[in-house]
C-alpha cells in the first residue's frame, strides 16, 4: 500500500512541468471586473480559482472577488493598484481616463469598428503602454480584456443618435462624455451598478454600456429603445502593482504571464460573439441568456455613422490630445495613429 501511494505521488509530480515543481508556494488577492457579467463569471473566476492552481500544481493560490462585491465603484481601482493597496486587479481603462488619458488611447469613440480590430490596435500599443504604466504609475501590464460593443439604451423613443440632443446620458470615460456633449446631450458619470435605478427614476434618459452587459443588468426594465451602433468597446486590463510583482519568484511571474495571455485571447473571443447575443436578447431573440426583452432596435443610418465619424475628427481626437499633452499626442500618432493611418493634427 505504501509503495502504491509513493508511486502515485511520484507520477503526479512527474506530470507537472519542471517550472511548477520548483515553484515556491504563493498566495495573493485579485480584484476582478463586474461580478455579474461574463468576463468575470465565465473567464476570470475559473481562471484564478481553477486554471492557475492546476497549471501551478497547486503552488499558486488566489483569492478573487469582483470589485462590485467589495464596495468599489470602479474608477478607484487603477489608483489602488498603483499605490500598492491592491496587488492585482482587472479594470475598465476608461473608468479613470479623465485622470490618465493614455488609458483610453486605443478605445476612443469611433476609433475602431469591432472587437477584433480593438485587439489588434491594443496589441500594437502594448509595448508603449506597458512602459508608460511602469515608469509613470508603478503598474505592471499583464494583459487586456474587453466587453462587447458599447451601445446606447434609452427610455424614450429615438430614431437616430442626433435625438440624444437635450437628453441626460450616462457615459463612461472622457471619450464617451465628449461624444454625448457633441451630440447636444448632458453626459453623466454613474457607476454601472447604479444605472438601472437611475434609468427607472428618470435621473438619466439614456445610458451607454455593452450590448449584453445591459441585458444582464436588466436595463431593459426601464429602457425600451436600443441602438446597435458601437460607441466604444470597454477595453479592460489585468494590472499588478509593480513593486509587488517584482517581489514574486521568476517562475511564478513566468507562469502568470503565459497563462494571462491565454485568458486575454479567450476574453476577446467571447466578446466578439456577445454584441449580437446582447442585441438579440434585448430585442426579439433568440436569447441563450434568458427571455428576450422586447426592446425596439433602432436601425443605424448613414447619418448616424457620419455623425460619429465627424465627432471623432471634430472633438474626440482634439479633446484627447488636449488632455494628453503634446508628448503623449506625438506618441499616439507614432503608435495607434500609425497603425490606423490617422494623425491628430
Amino acid at each position: 500500500m505504501t509503495h502504491r501511494i509513493l508511486t502515485s505521488a511520484l507520477l503526479a509530480s512527474l506530470a507537472l512541468p519542471a517550472v511548477a515543481q520548483d515553484m515556491p508556494e504563493t498566495e495573493f488577492n485579485v480584484v476582478g471586473s463586474i461580478g455579474t457579467l461574463s468576463m468575470y463569471t465565465a473567464k476570470e473566476l475559473p481562471f484564478w480559482t481553477t486554471e492557475i492552481p492546476e497549471a501551478s500544481g497547486g503552488k499558486i493560490k488566489v483569492q478573487v472577488k469582483p470589485f462590485t462585491e467589495l464596495g468599489f465603484k470602479g474608477g478607484e481601482i487603477f489608483r489602488l493598484v498603483s499605490n500598492g493597496t491592491l496587488q492585482m486587479a482587472t479594470t475598465v481603462l476608461a473608468y479613470n481616463s479623465g485622470e490618465v488619458p493614455t488609458n483610453e488611447a486605443t478605445d476612443l469613440v469611433g476609433l475602431v469598428g469591432s472587437v477584433g480590430q480593438l485587439h489588434e490596435v491594443a496589441d500594437s500599443f502594448r509595448p508603449t503602454y506597458a512602459d508608460f504604466l511602469e515608469t509613470q504609475h508603478n503598474i505592471k501590464l499583464l494583459g487586456y480584456g474587453t466587453y462587447q460593443a458599447q451601445v446606447i439604451y434609452c427610455r424614450d423613443e429615438f430614431t437616430s443618435i442626433a435625438d440624444l440632443k437635450g437628453r441626460k446620458v450616462r457615459a463612461s470615460g472622457a471619450s464617451q462624455q465628449a461624444f454625448v456633449d457633441y451630440l447636444g446631450g448632458s453626459p453623466l458619470s454613474i457607476a454601472f451598478a447604479e444605472v438601472q435605478p437611475a434609468l427607472a427614476s428618470g435621473v438619466v434618459d439614456c445610458a451607454i454600456t455593452g450590448a449584453l452587459s445591459g441585458y444582464k443588468a436588466k436595463w431593459h426594465e426601464s429602457a425600451r429603445f436600443i441602438s446597435p451602433m458601437p460607441v466604444t468597446f470597454g477595453l479592460a486590463a489585468h494590472l499588478a502593482n509593480l513593486d509587488w510583482w517584482n517581489g514574486l519568484d521568476a517562475s511564478v511571474q513566468g507562469l502568470l504571464e503565459a497563462e494571462l495571455k491565454g485568458l486575454e485571447d479567450s476574453i476577446f473571443e467571447l466578446a466578439a460573439t456577445e454584441t449580437e447575443t446582447g442585441l438579440a436578447c434585448n430585442t426579439s431573440g433568440p436569447c441563450p441568456e434568458g427571455e428576450p426583452a422586447g426592446m425596439t432596435l433602432v436601425a443605424v443610418t448613414e447619418e448616424d455613422e457620419a455623425l460619429r465619424a465627424a465627432a471623432l475628427k471634430a472633438v474626440i481626437l482634439p479633446a484627447f490630445a488636449e488632455r494628453c499633452g503634446a508628448d503623449c499626442t506625438a506618441t499616439w500618432n507614432e503608435t495607434v495613429g500609425a497603425f490606423l493611418d490617422i494623425t491628430i493634427e
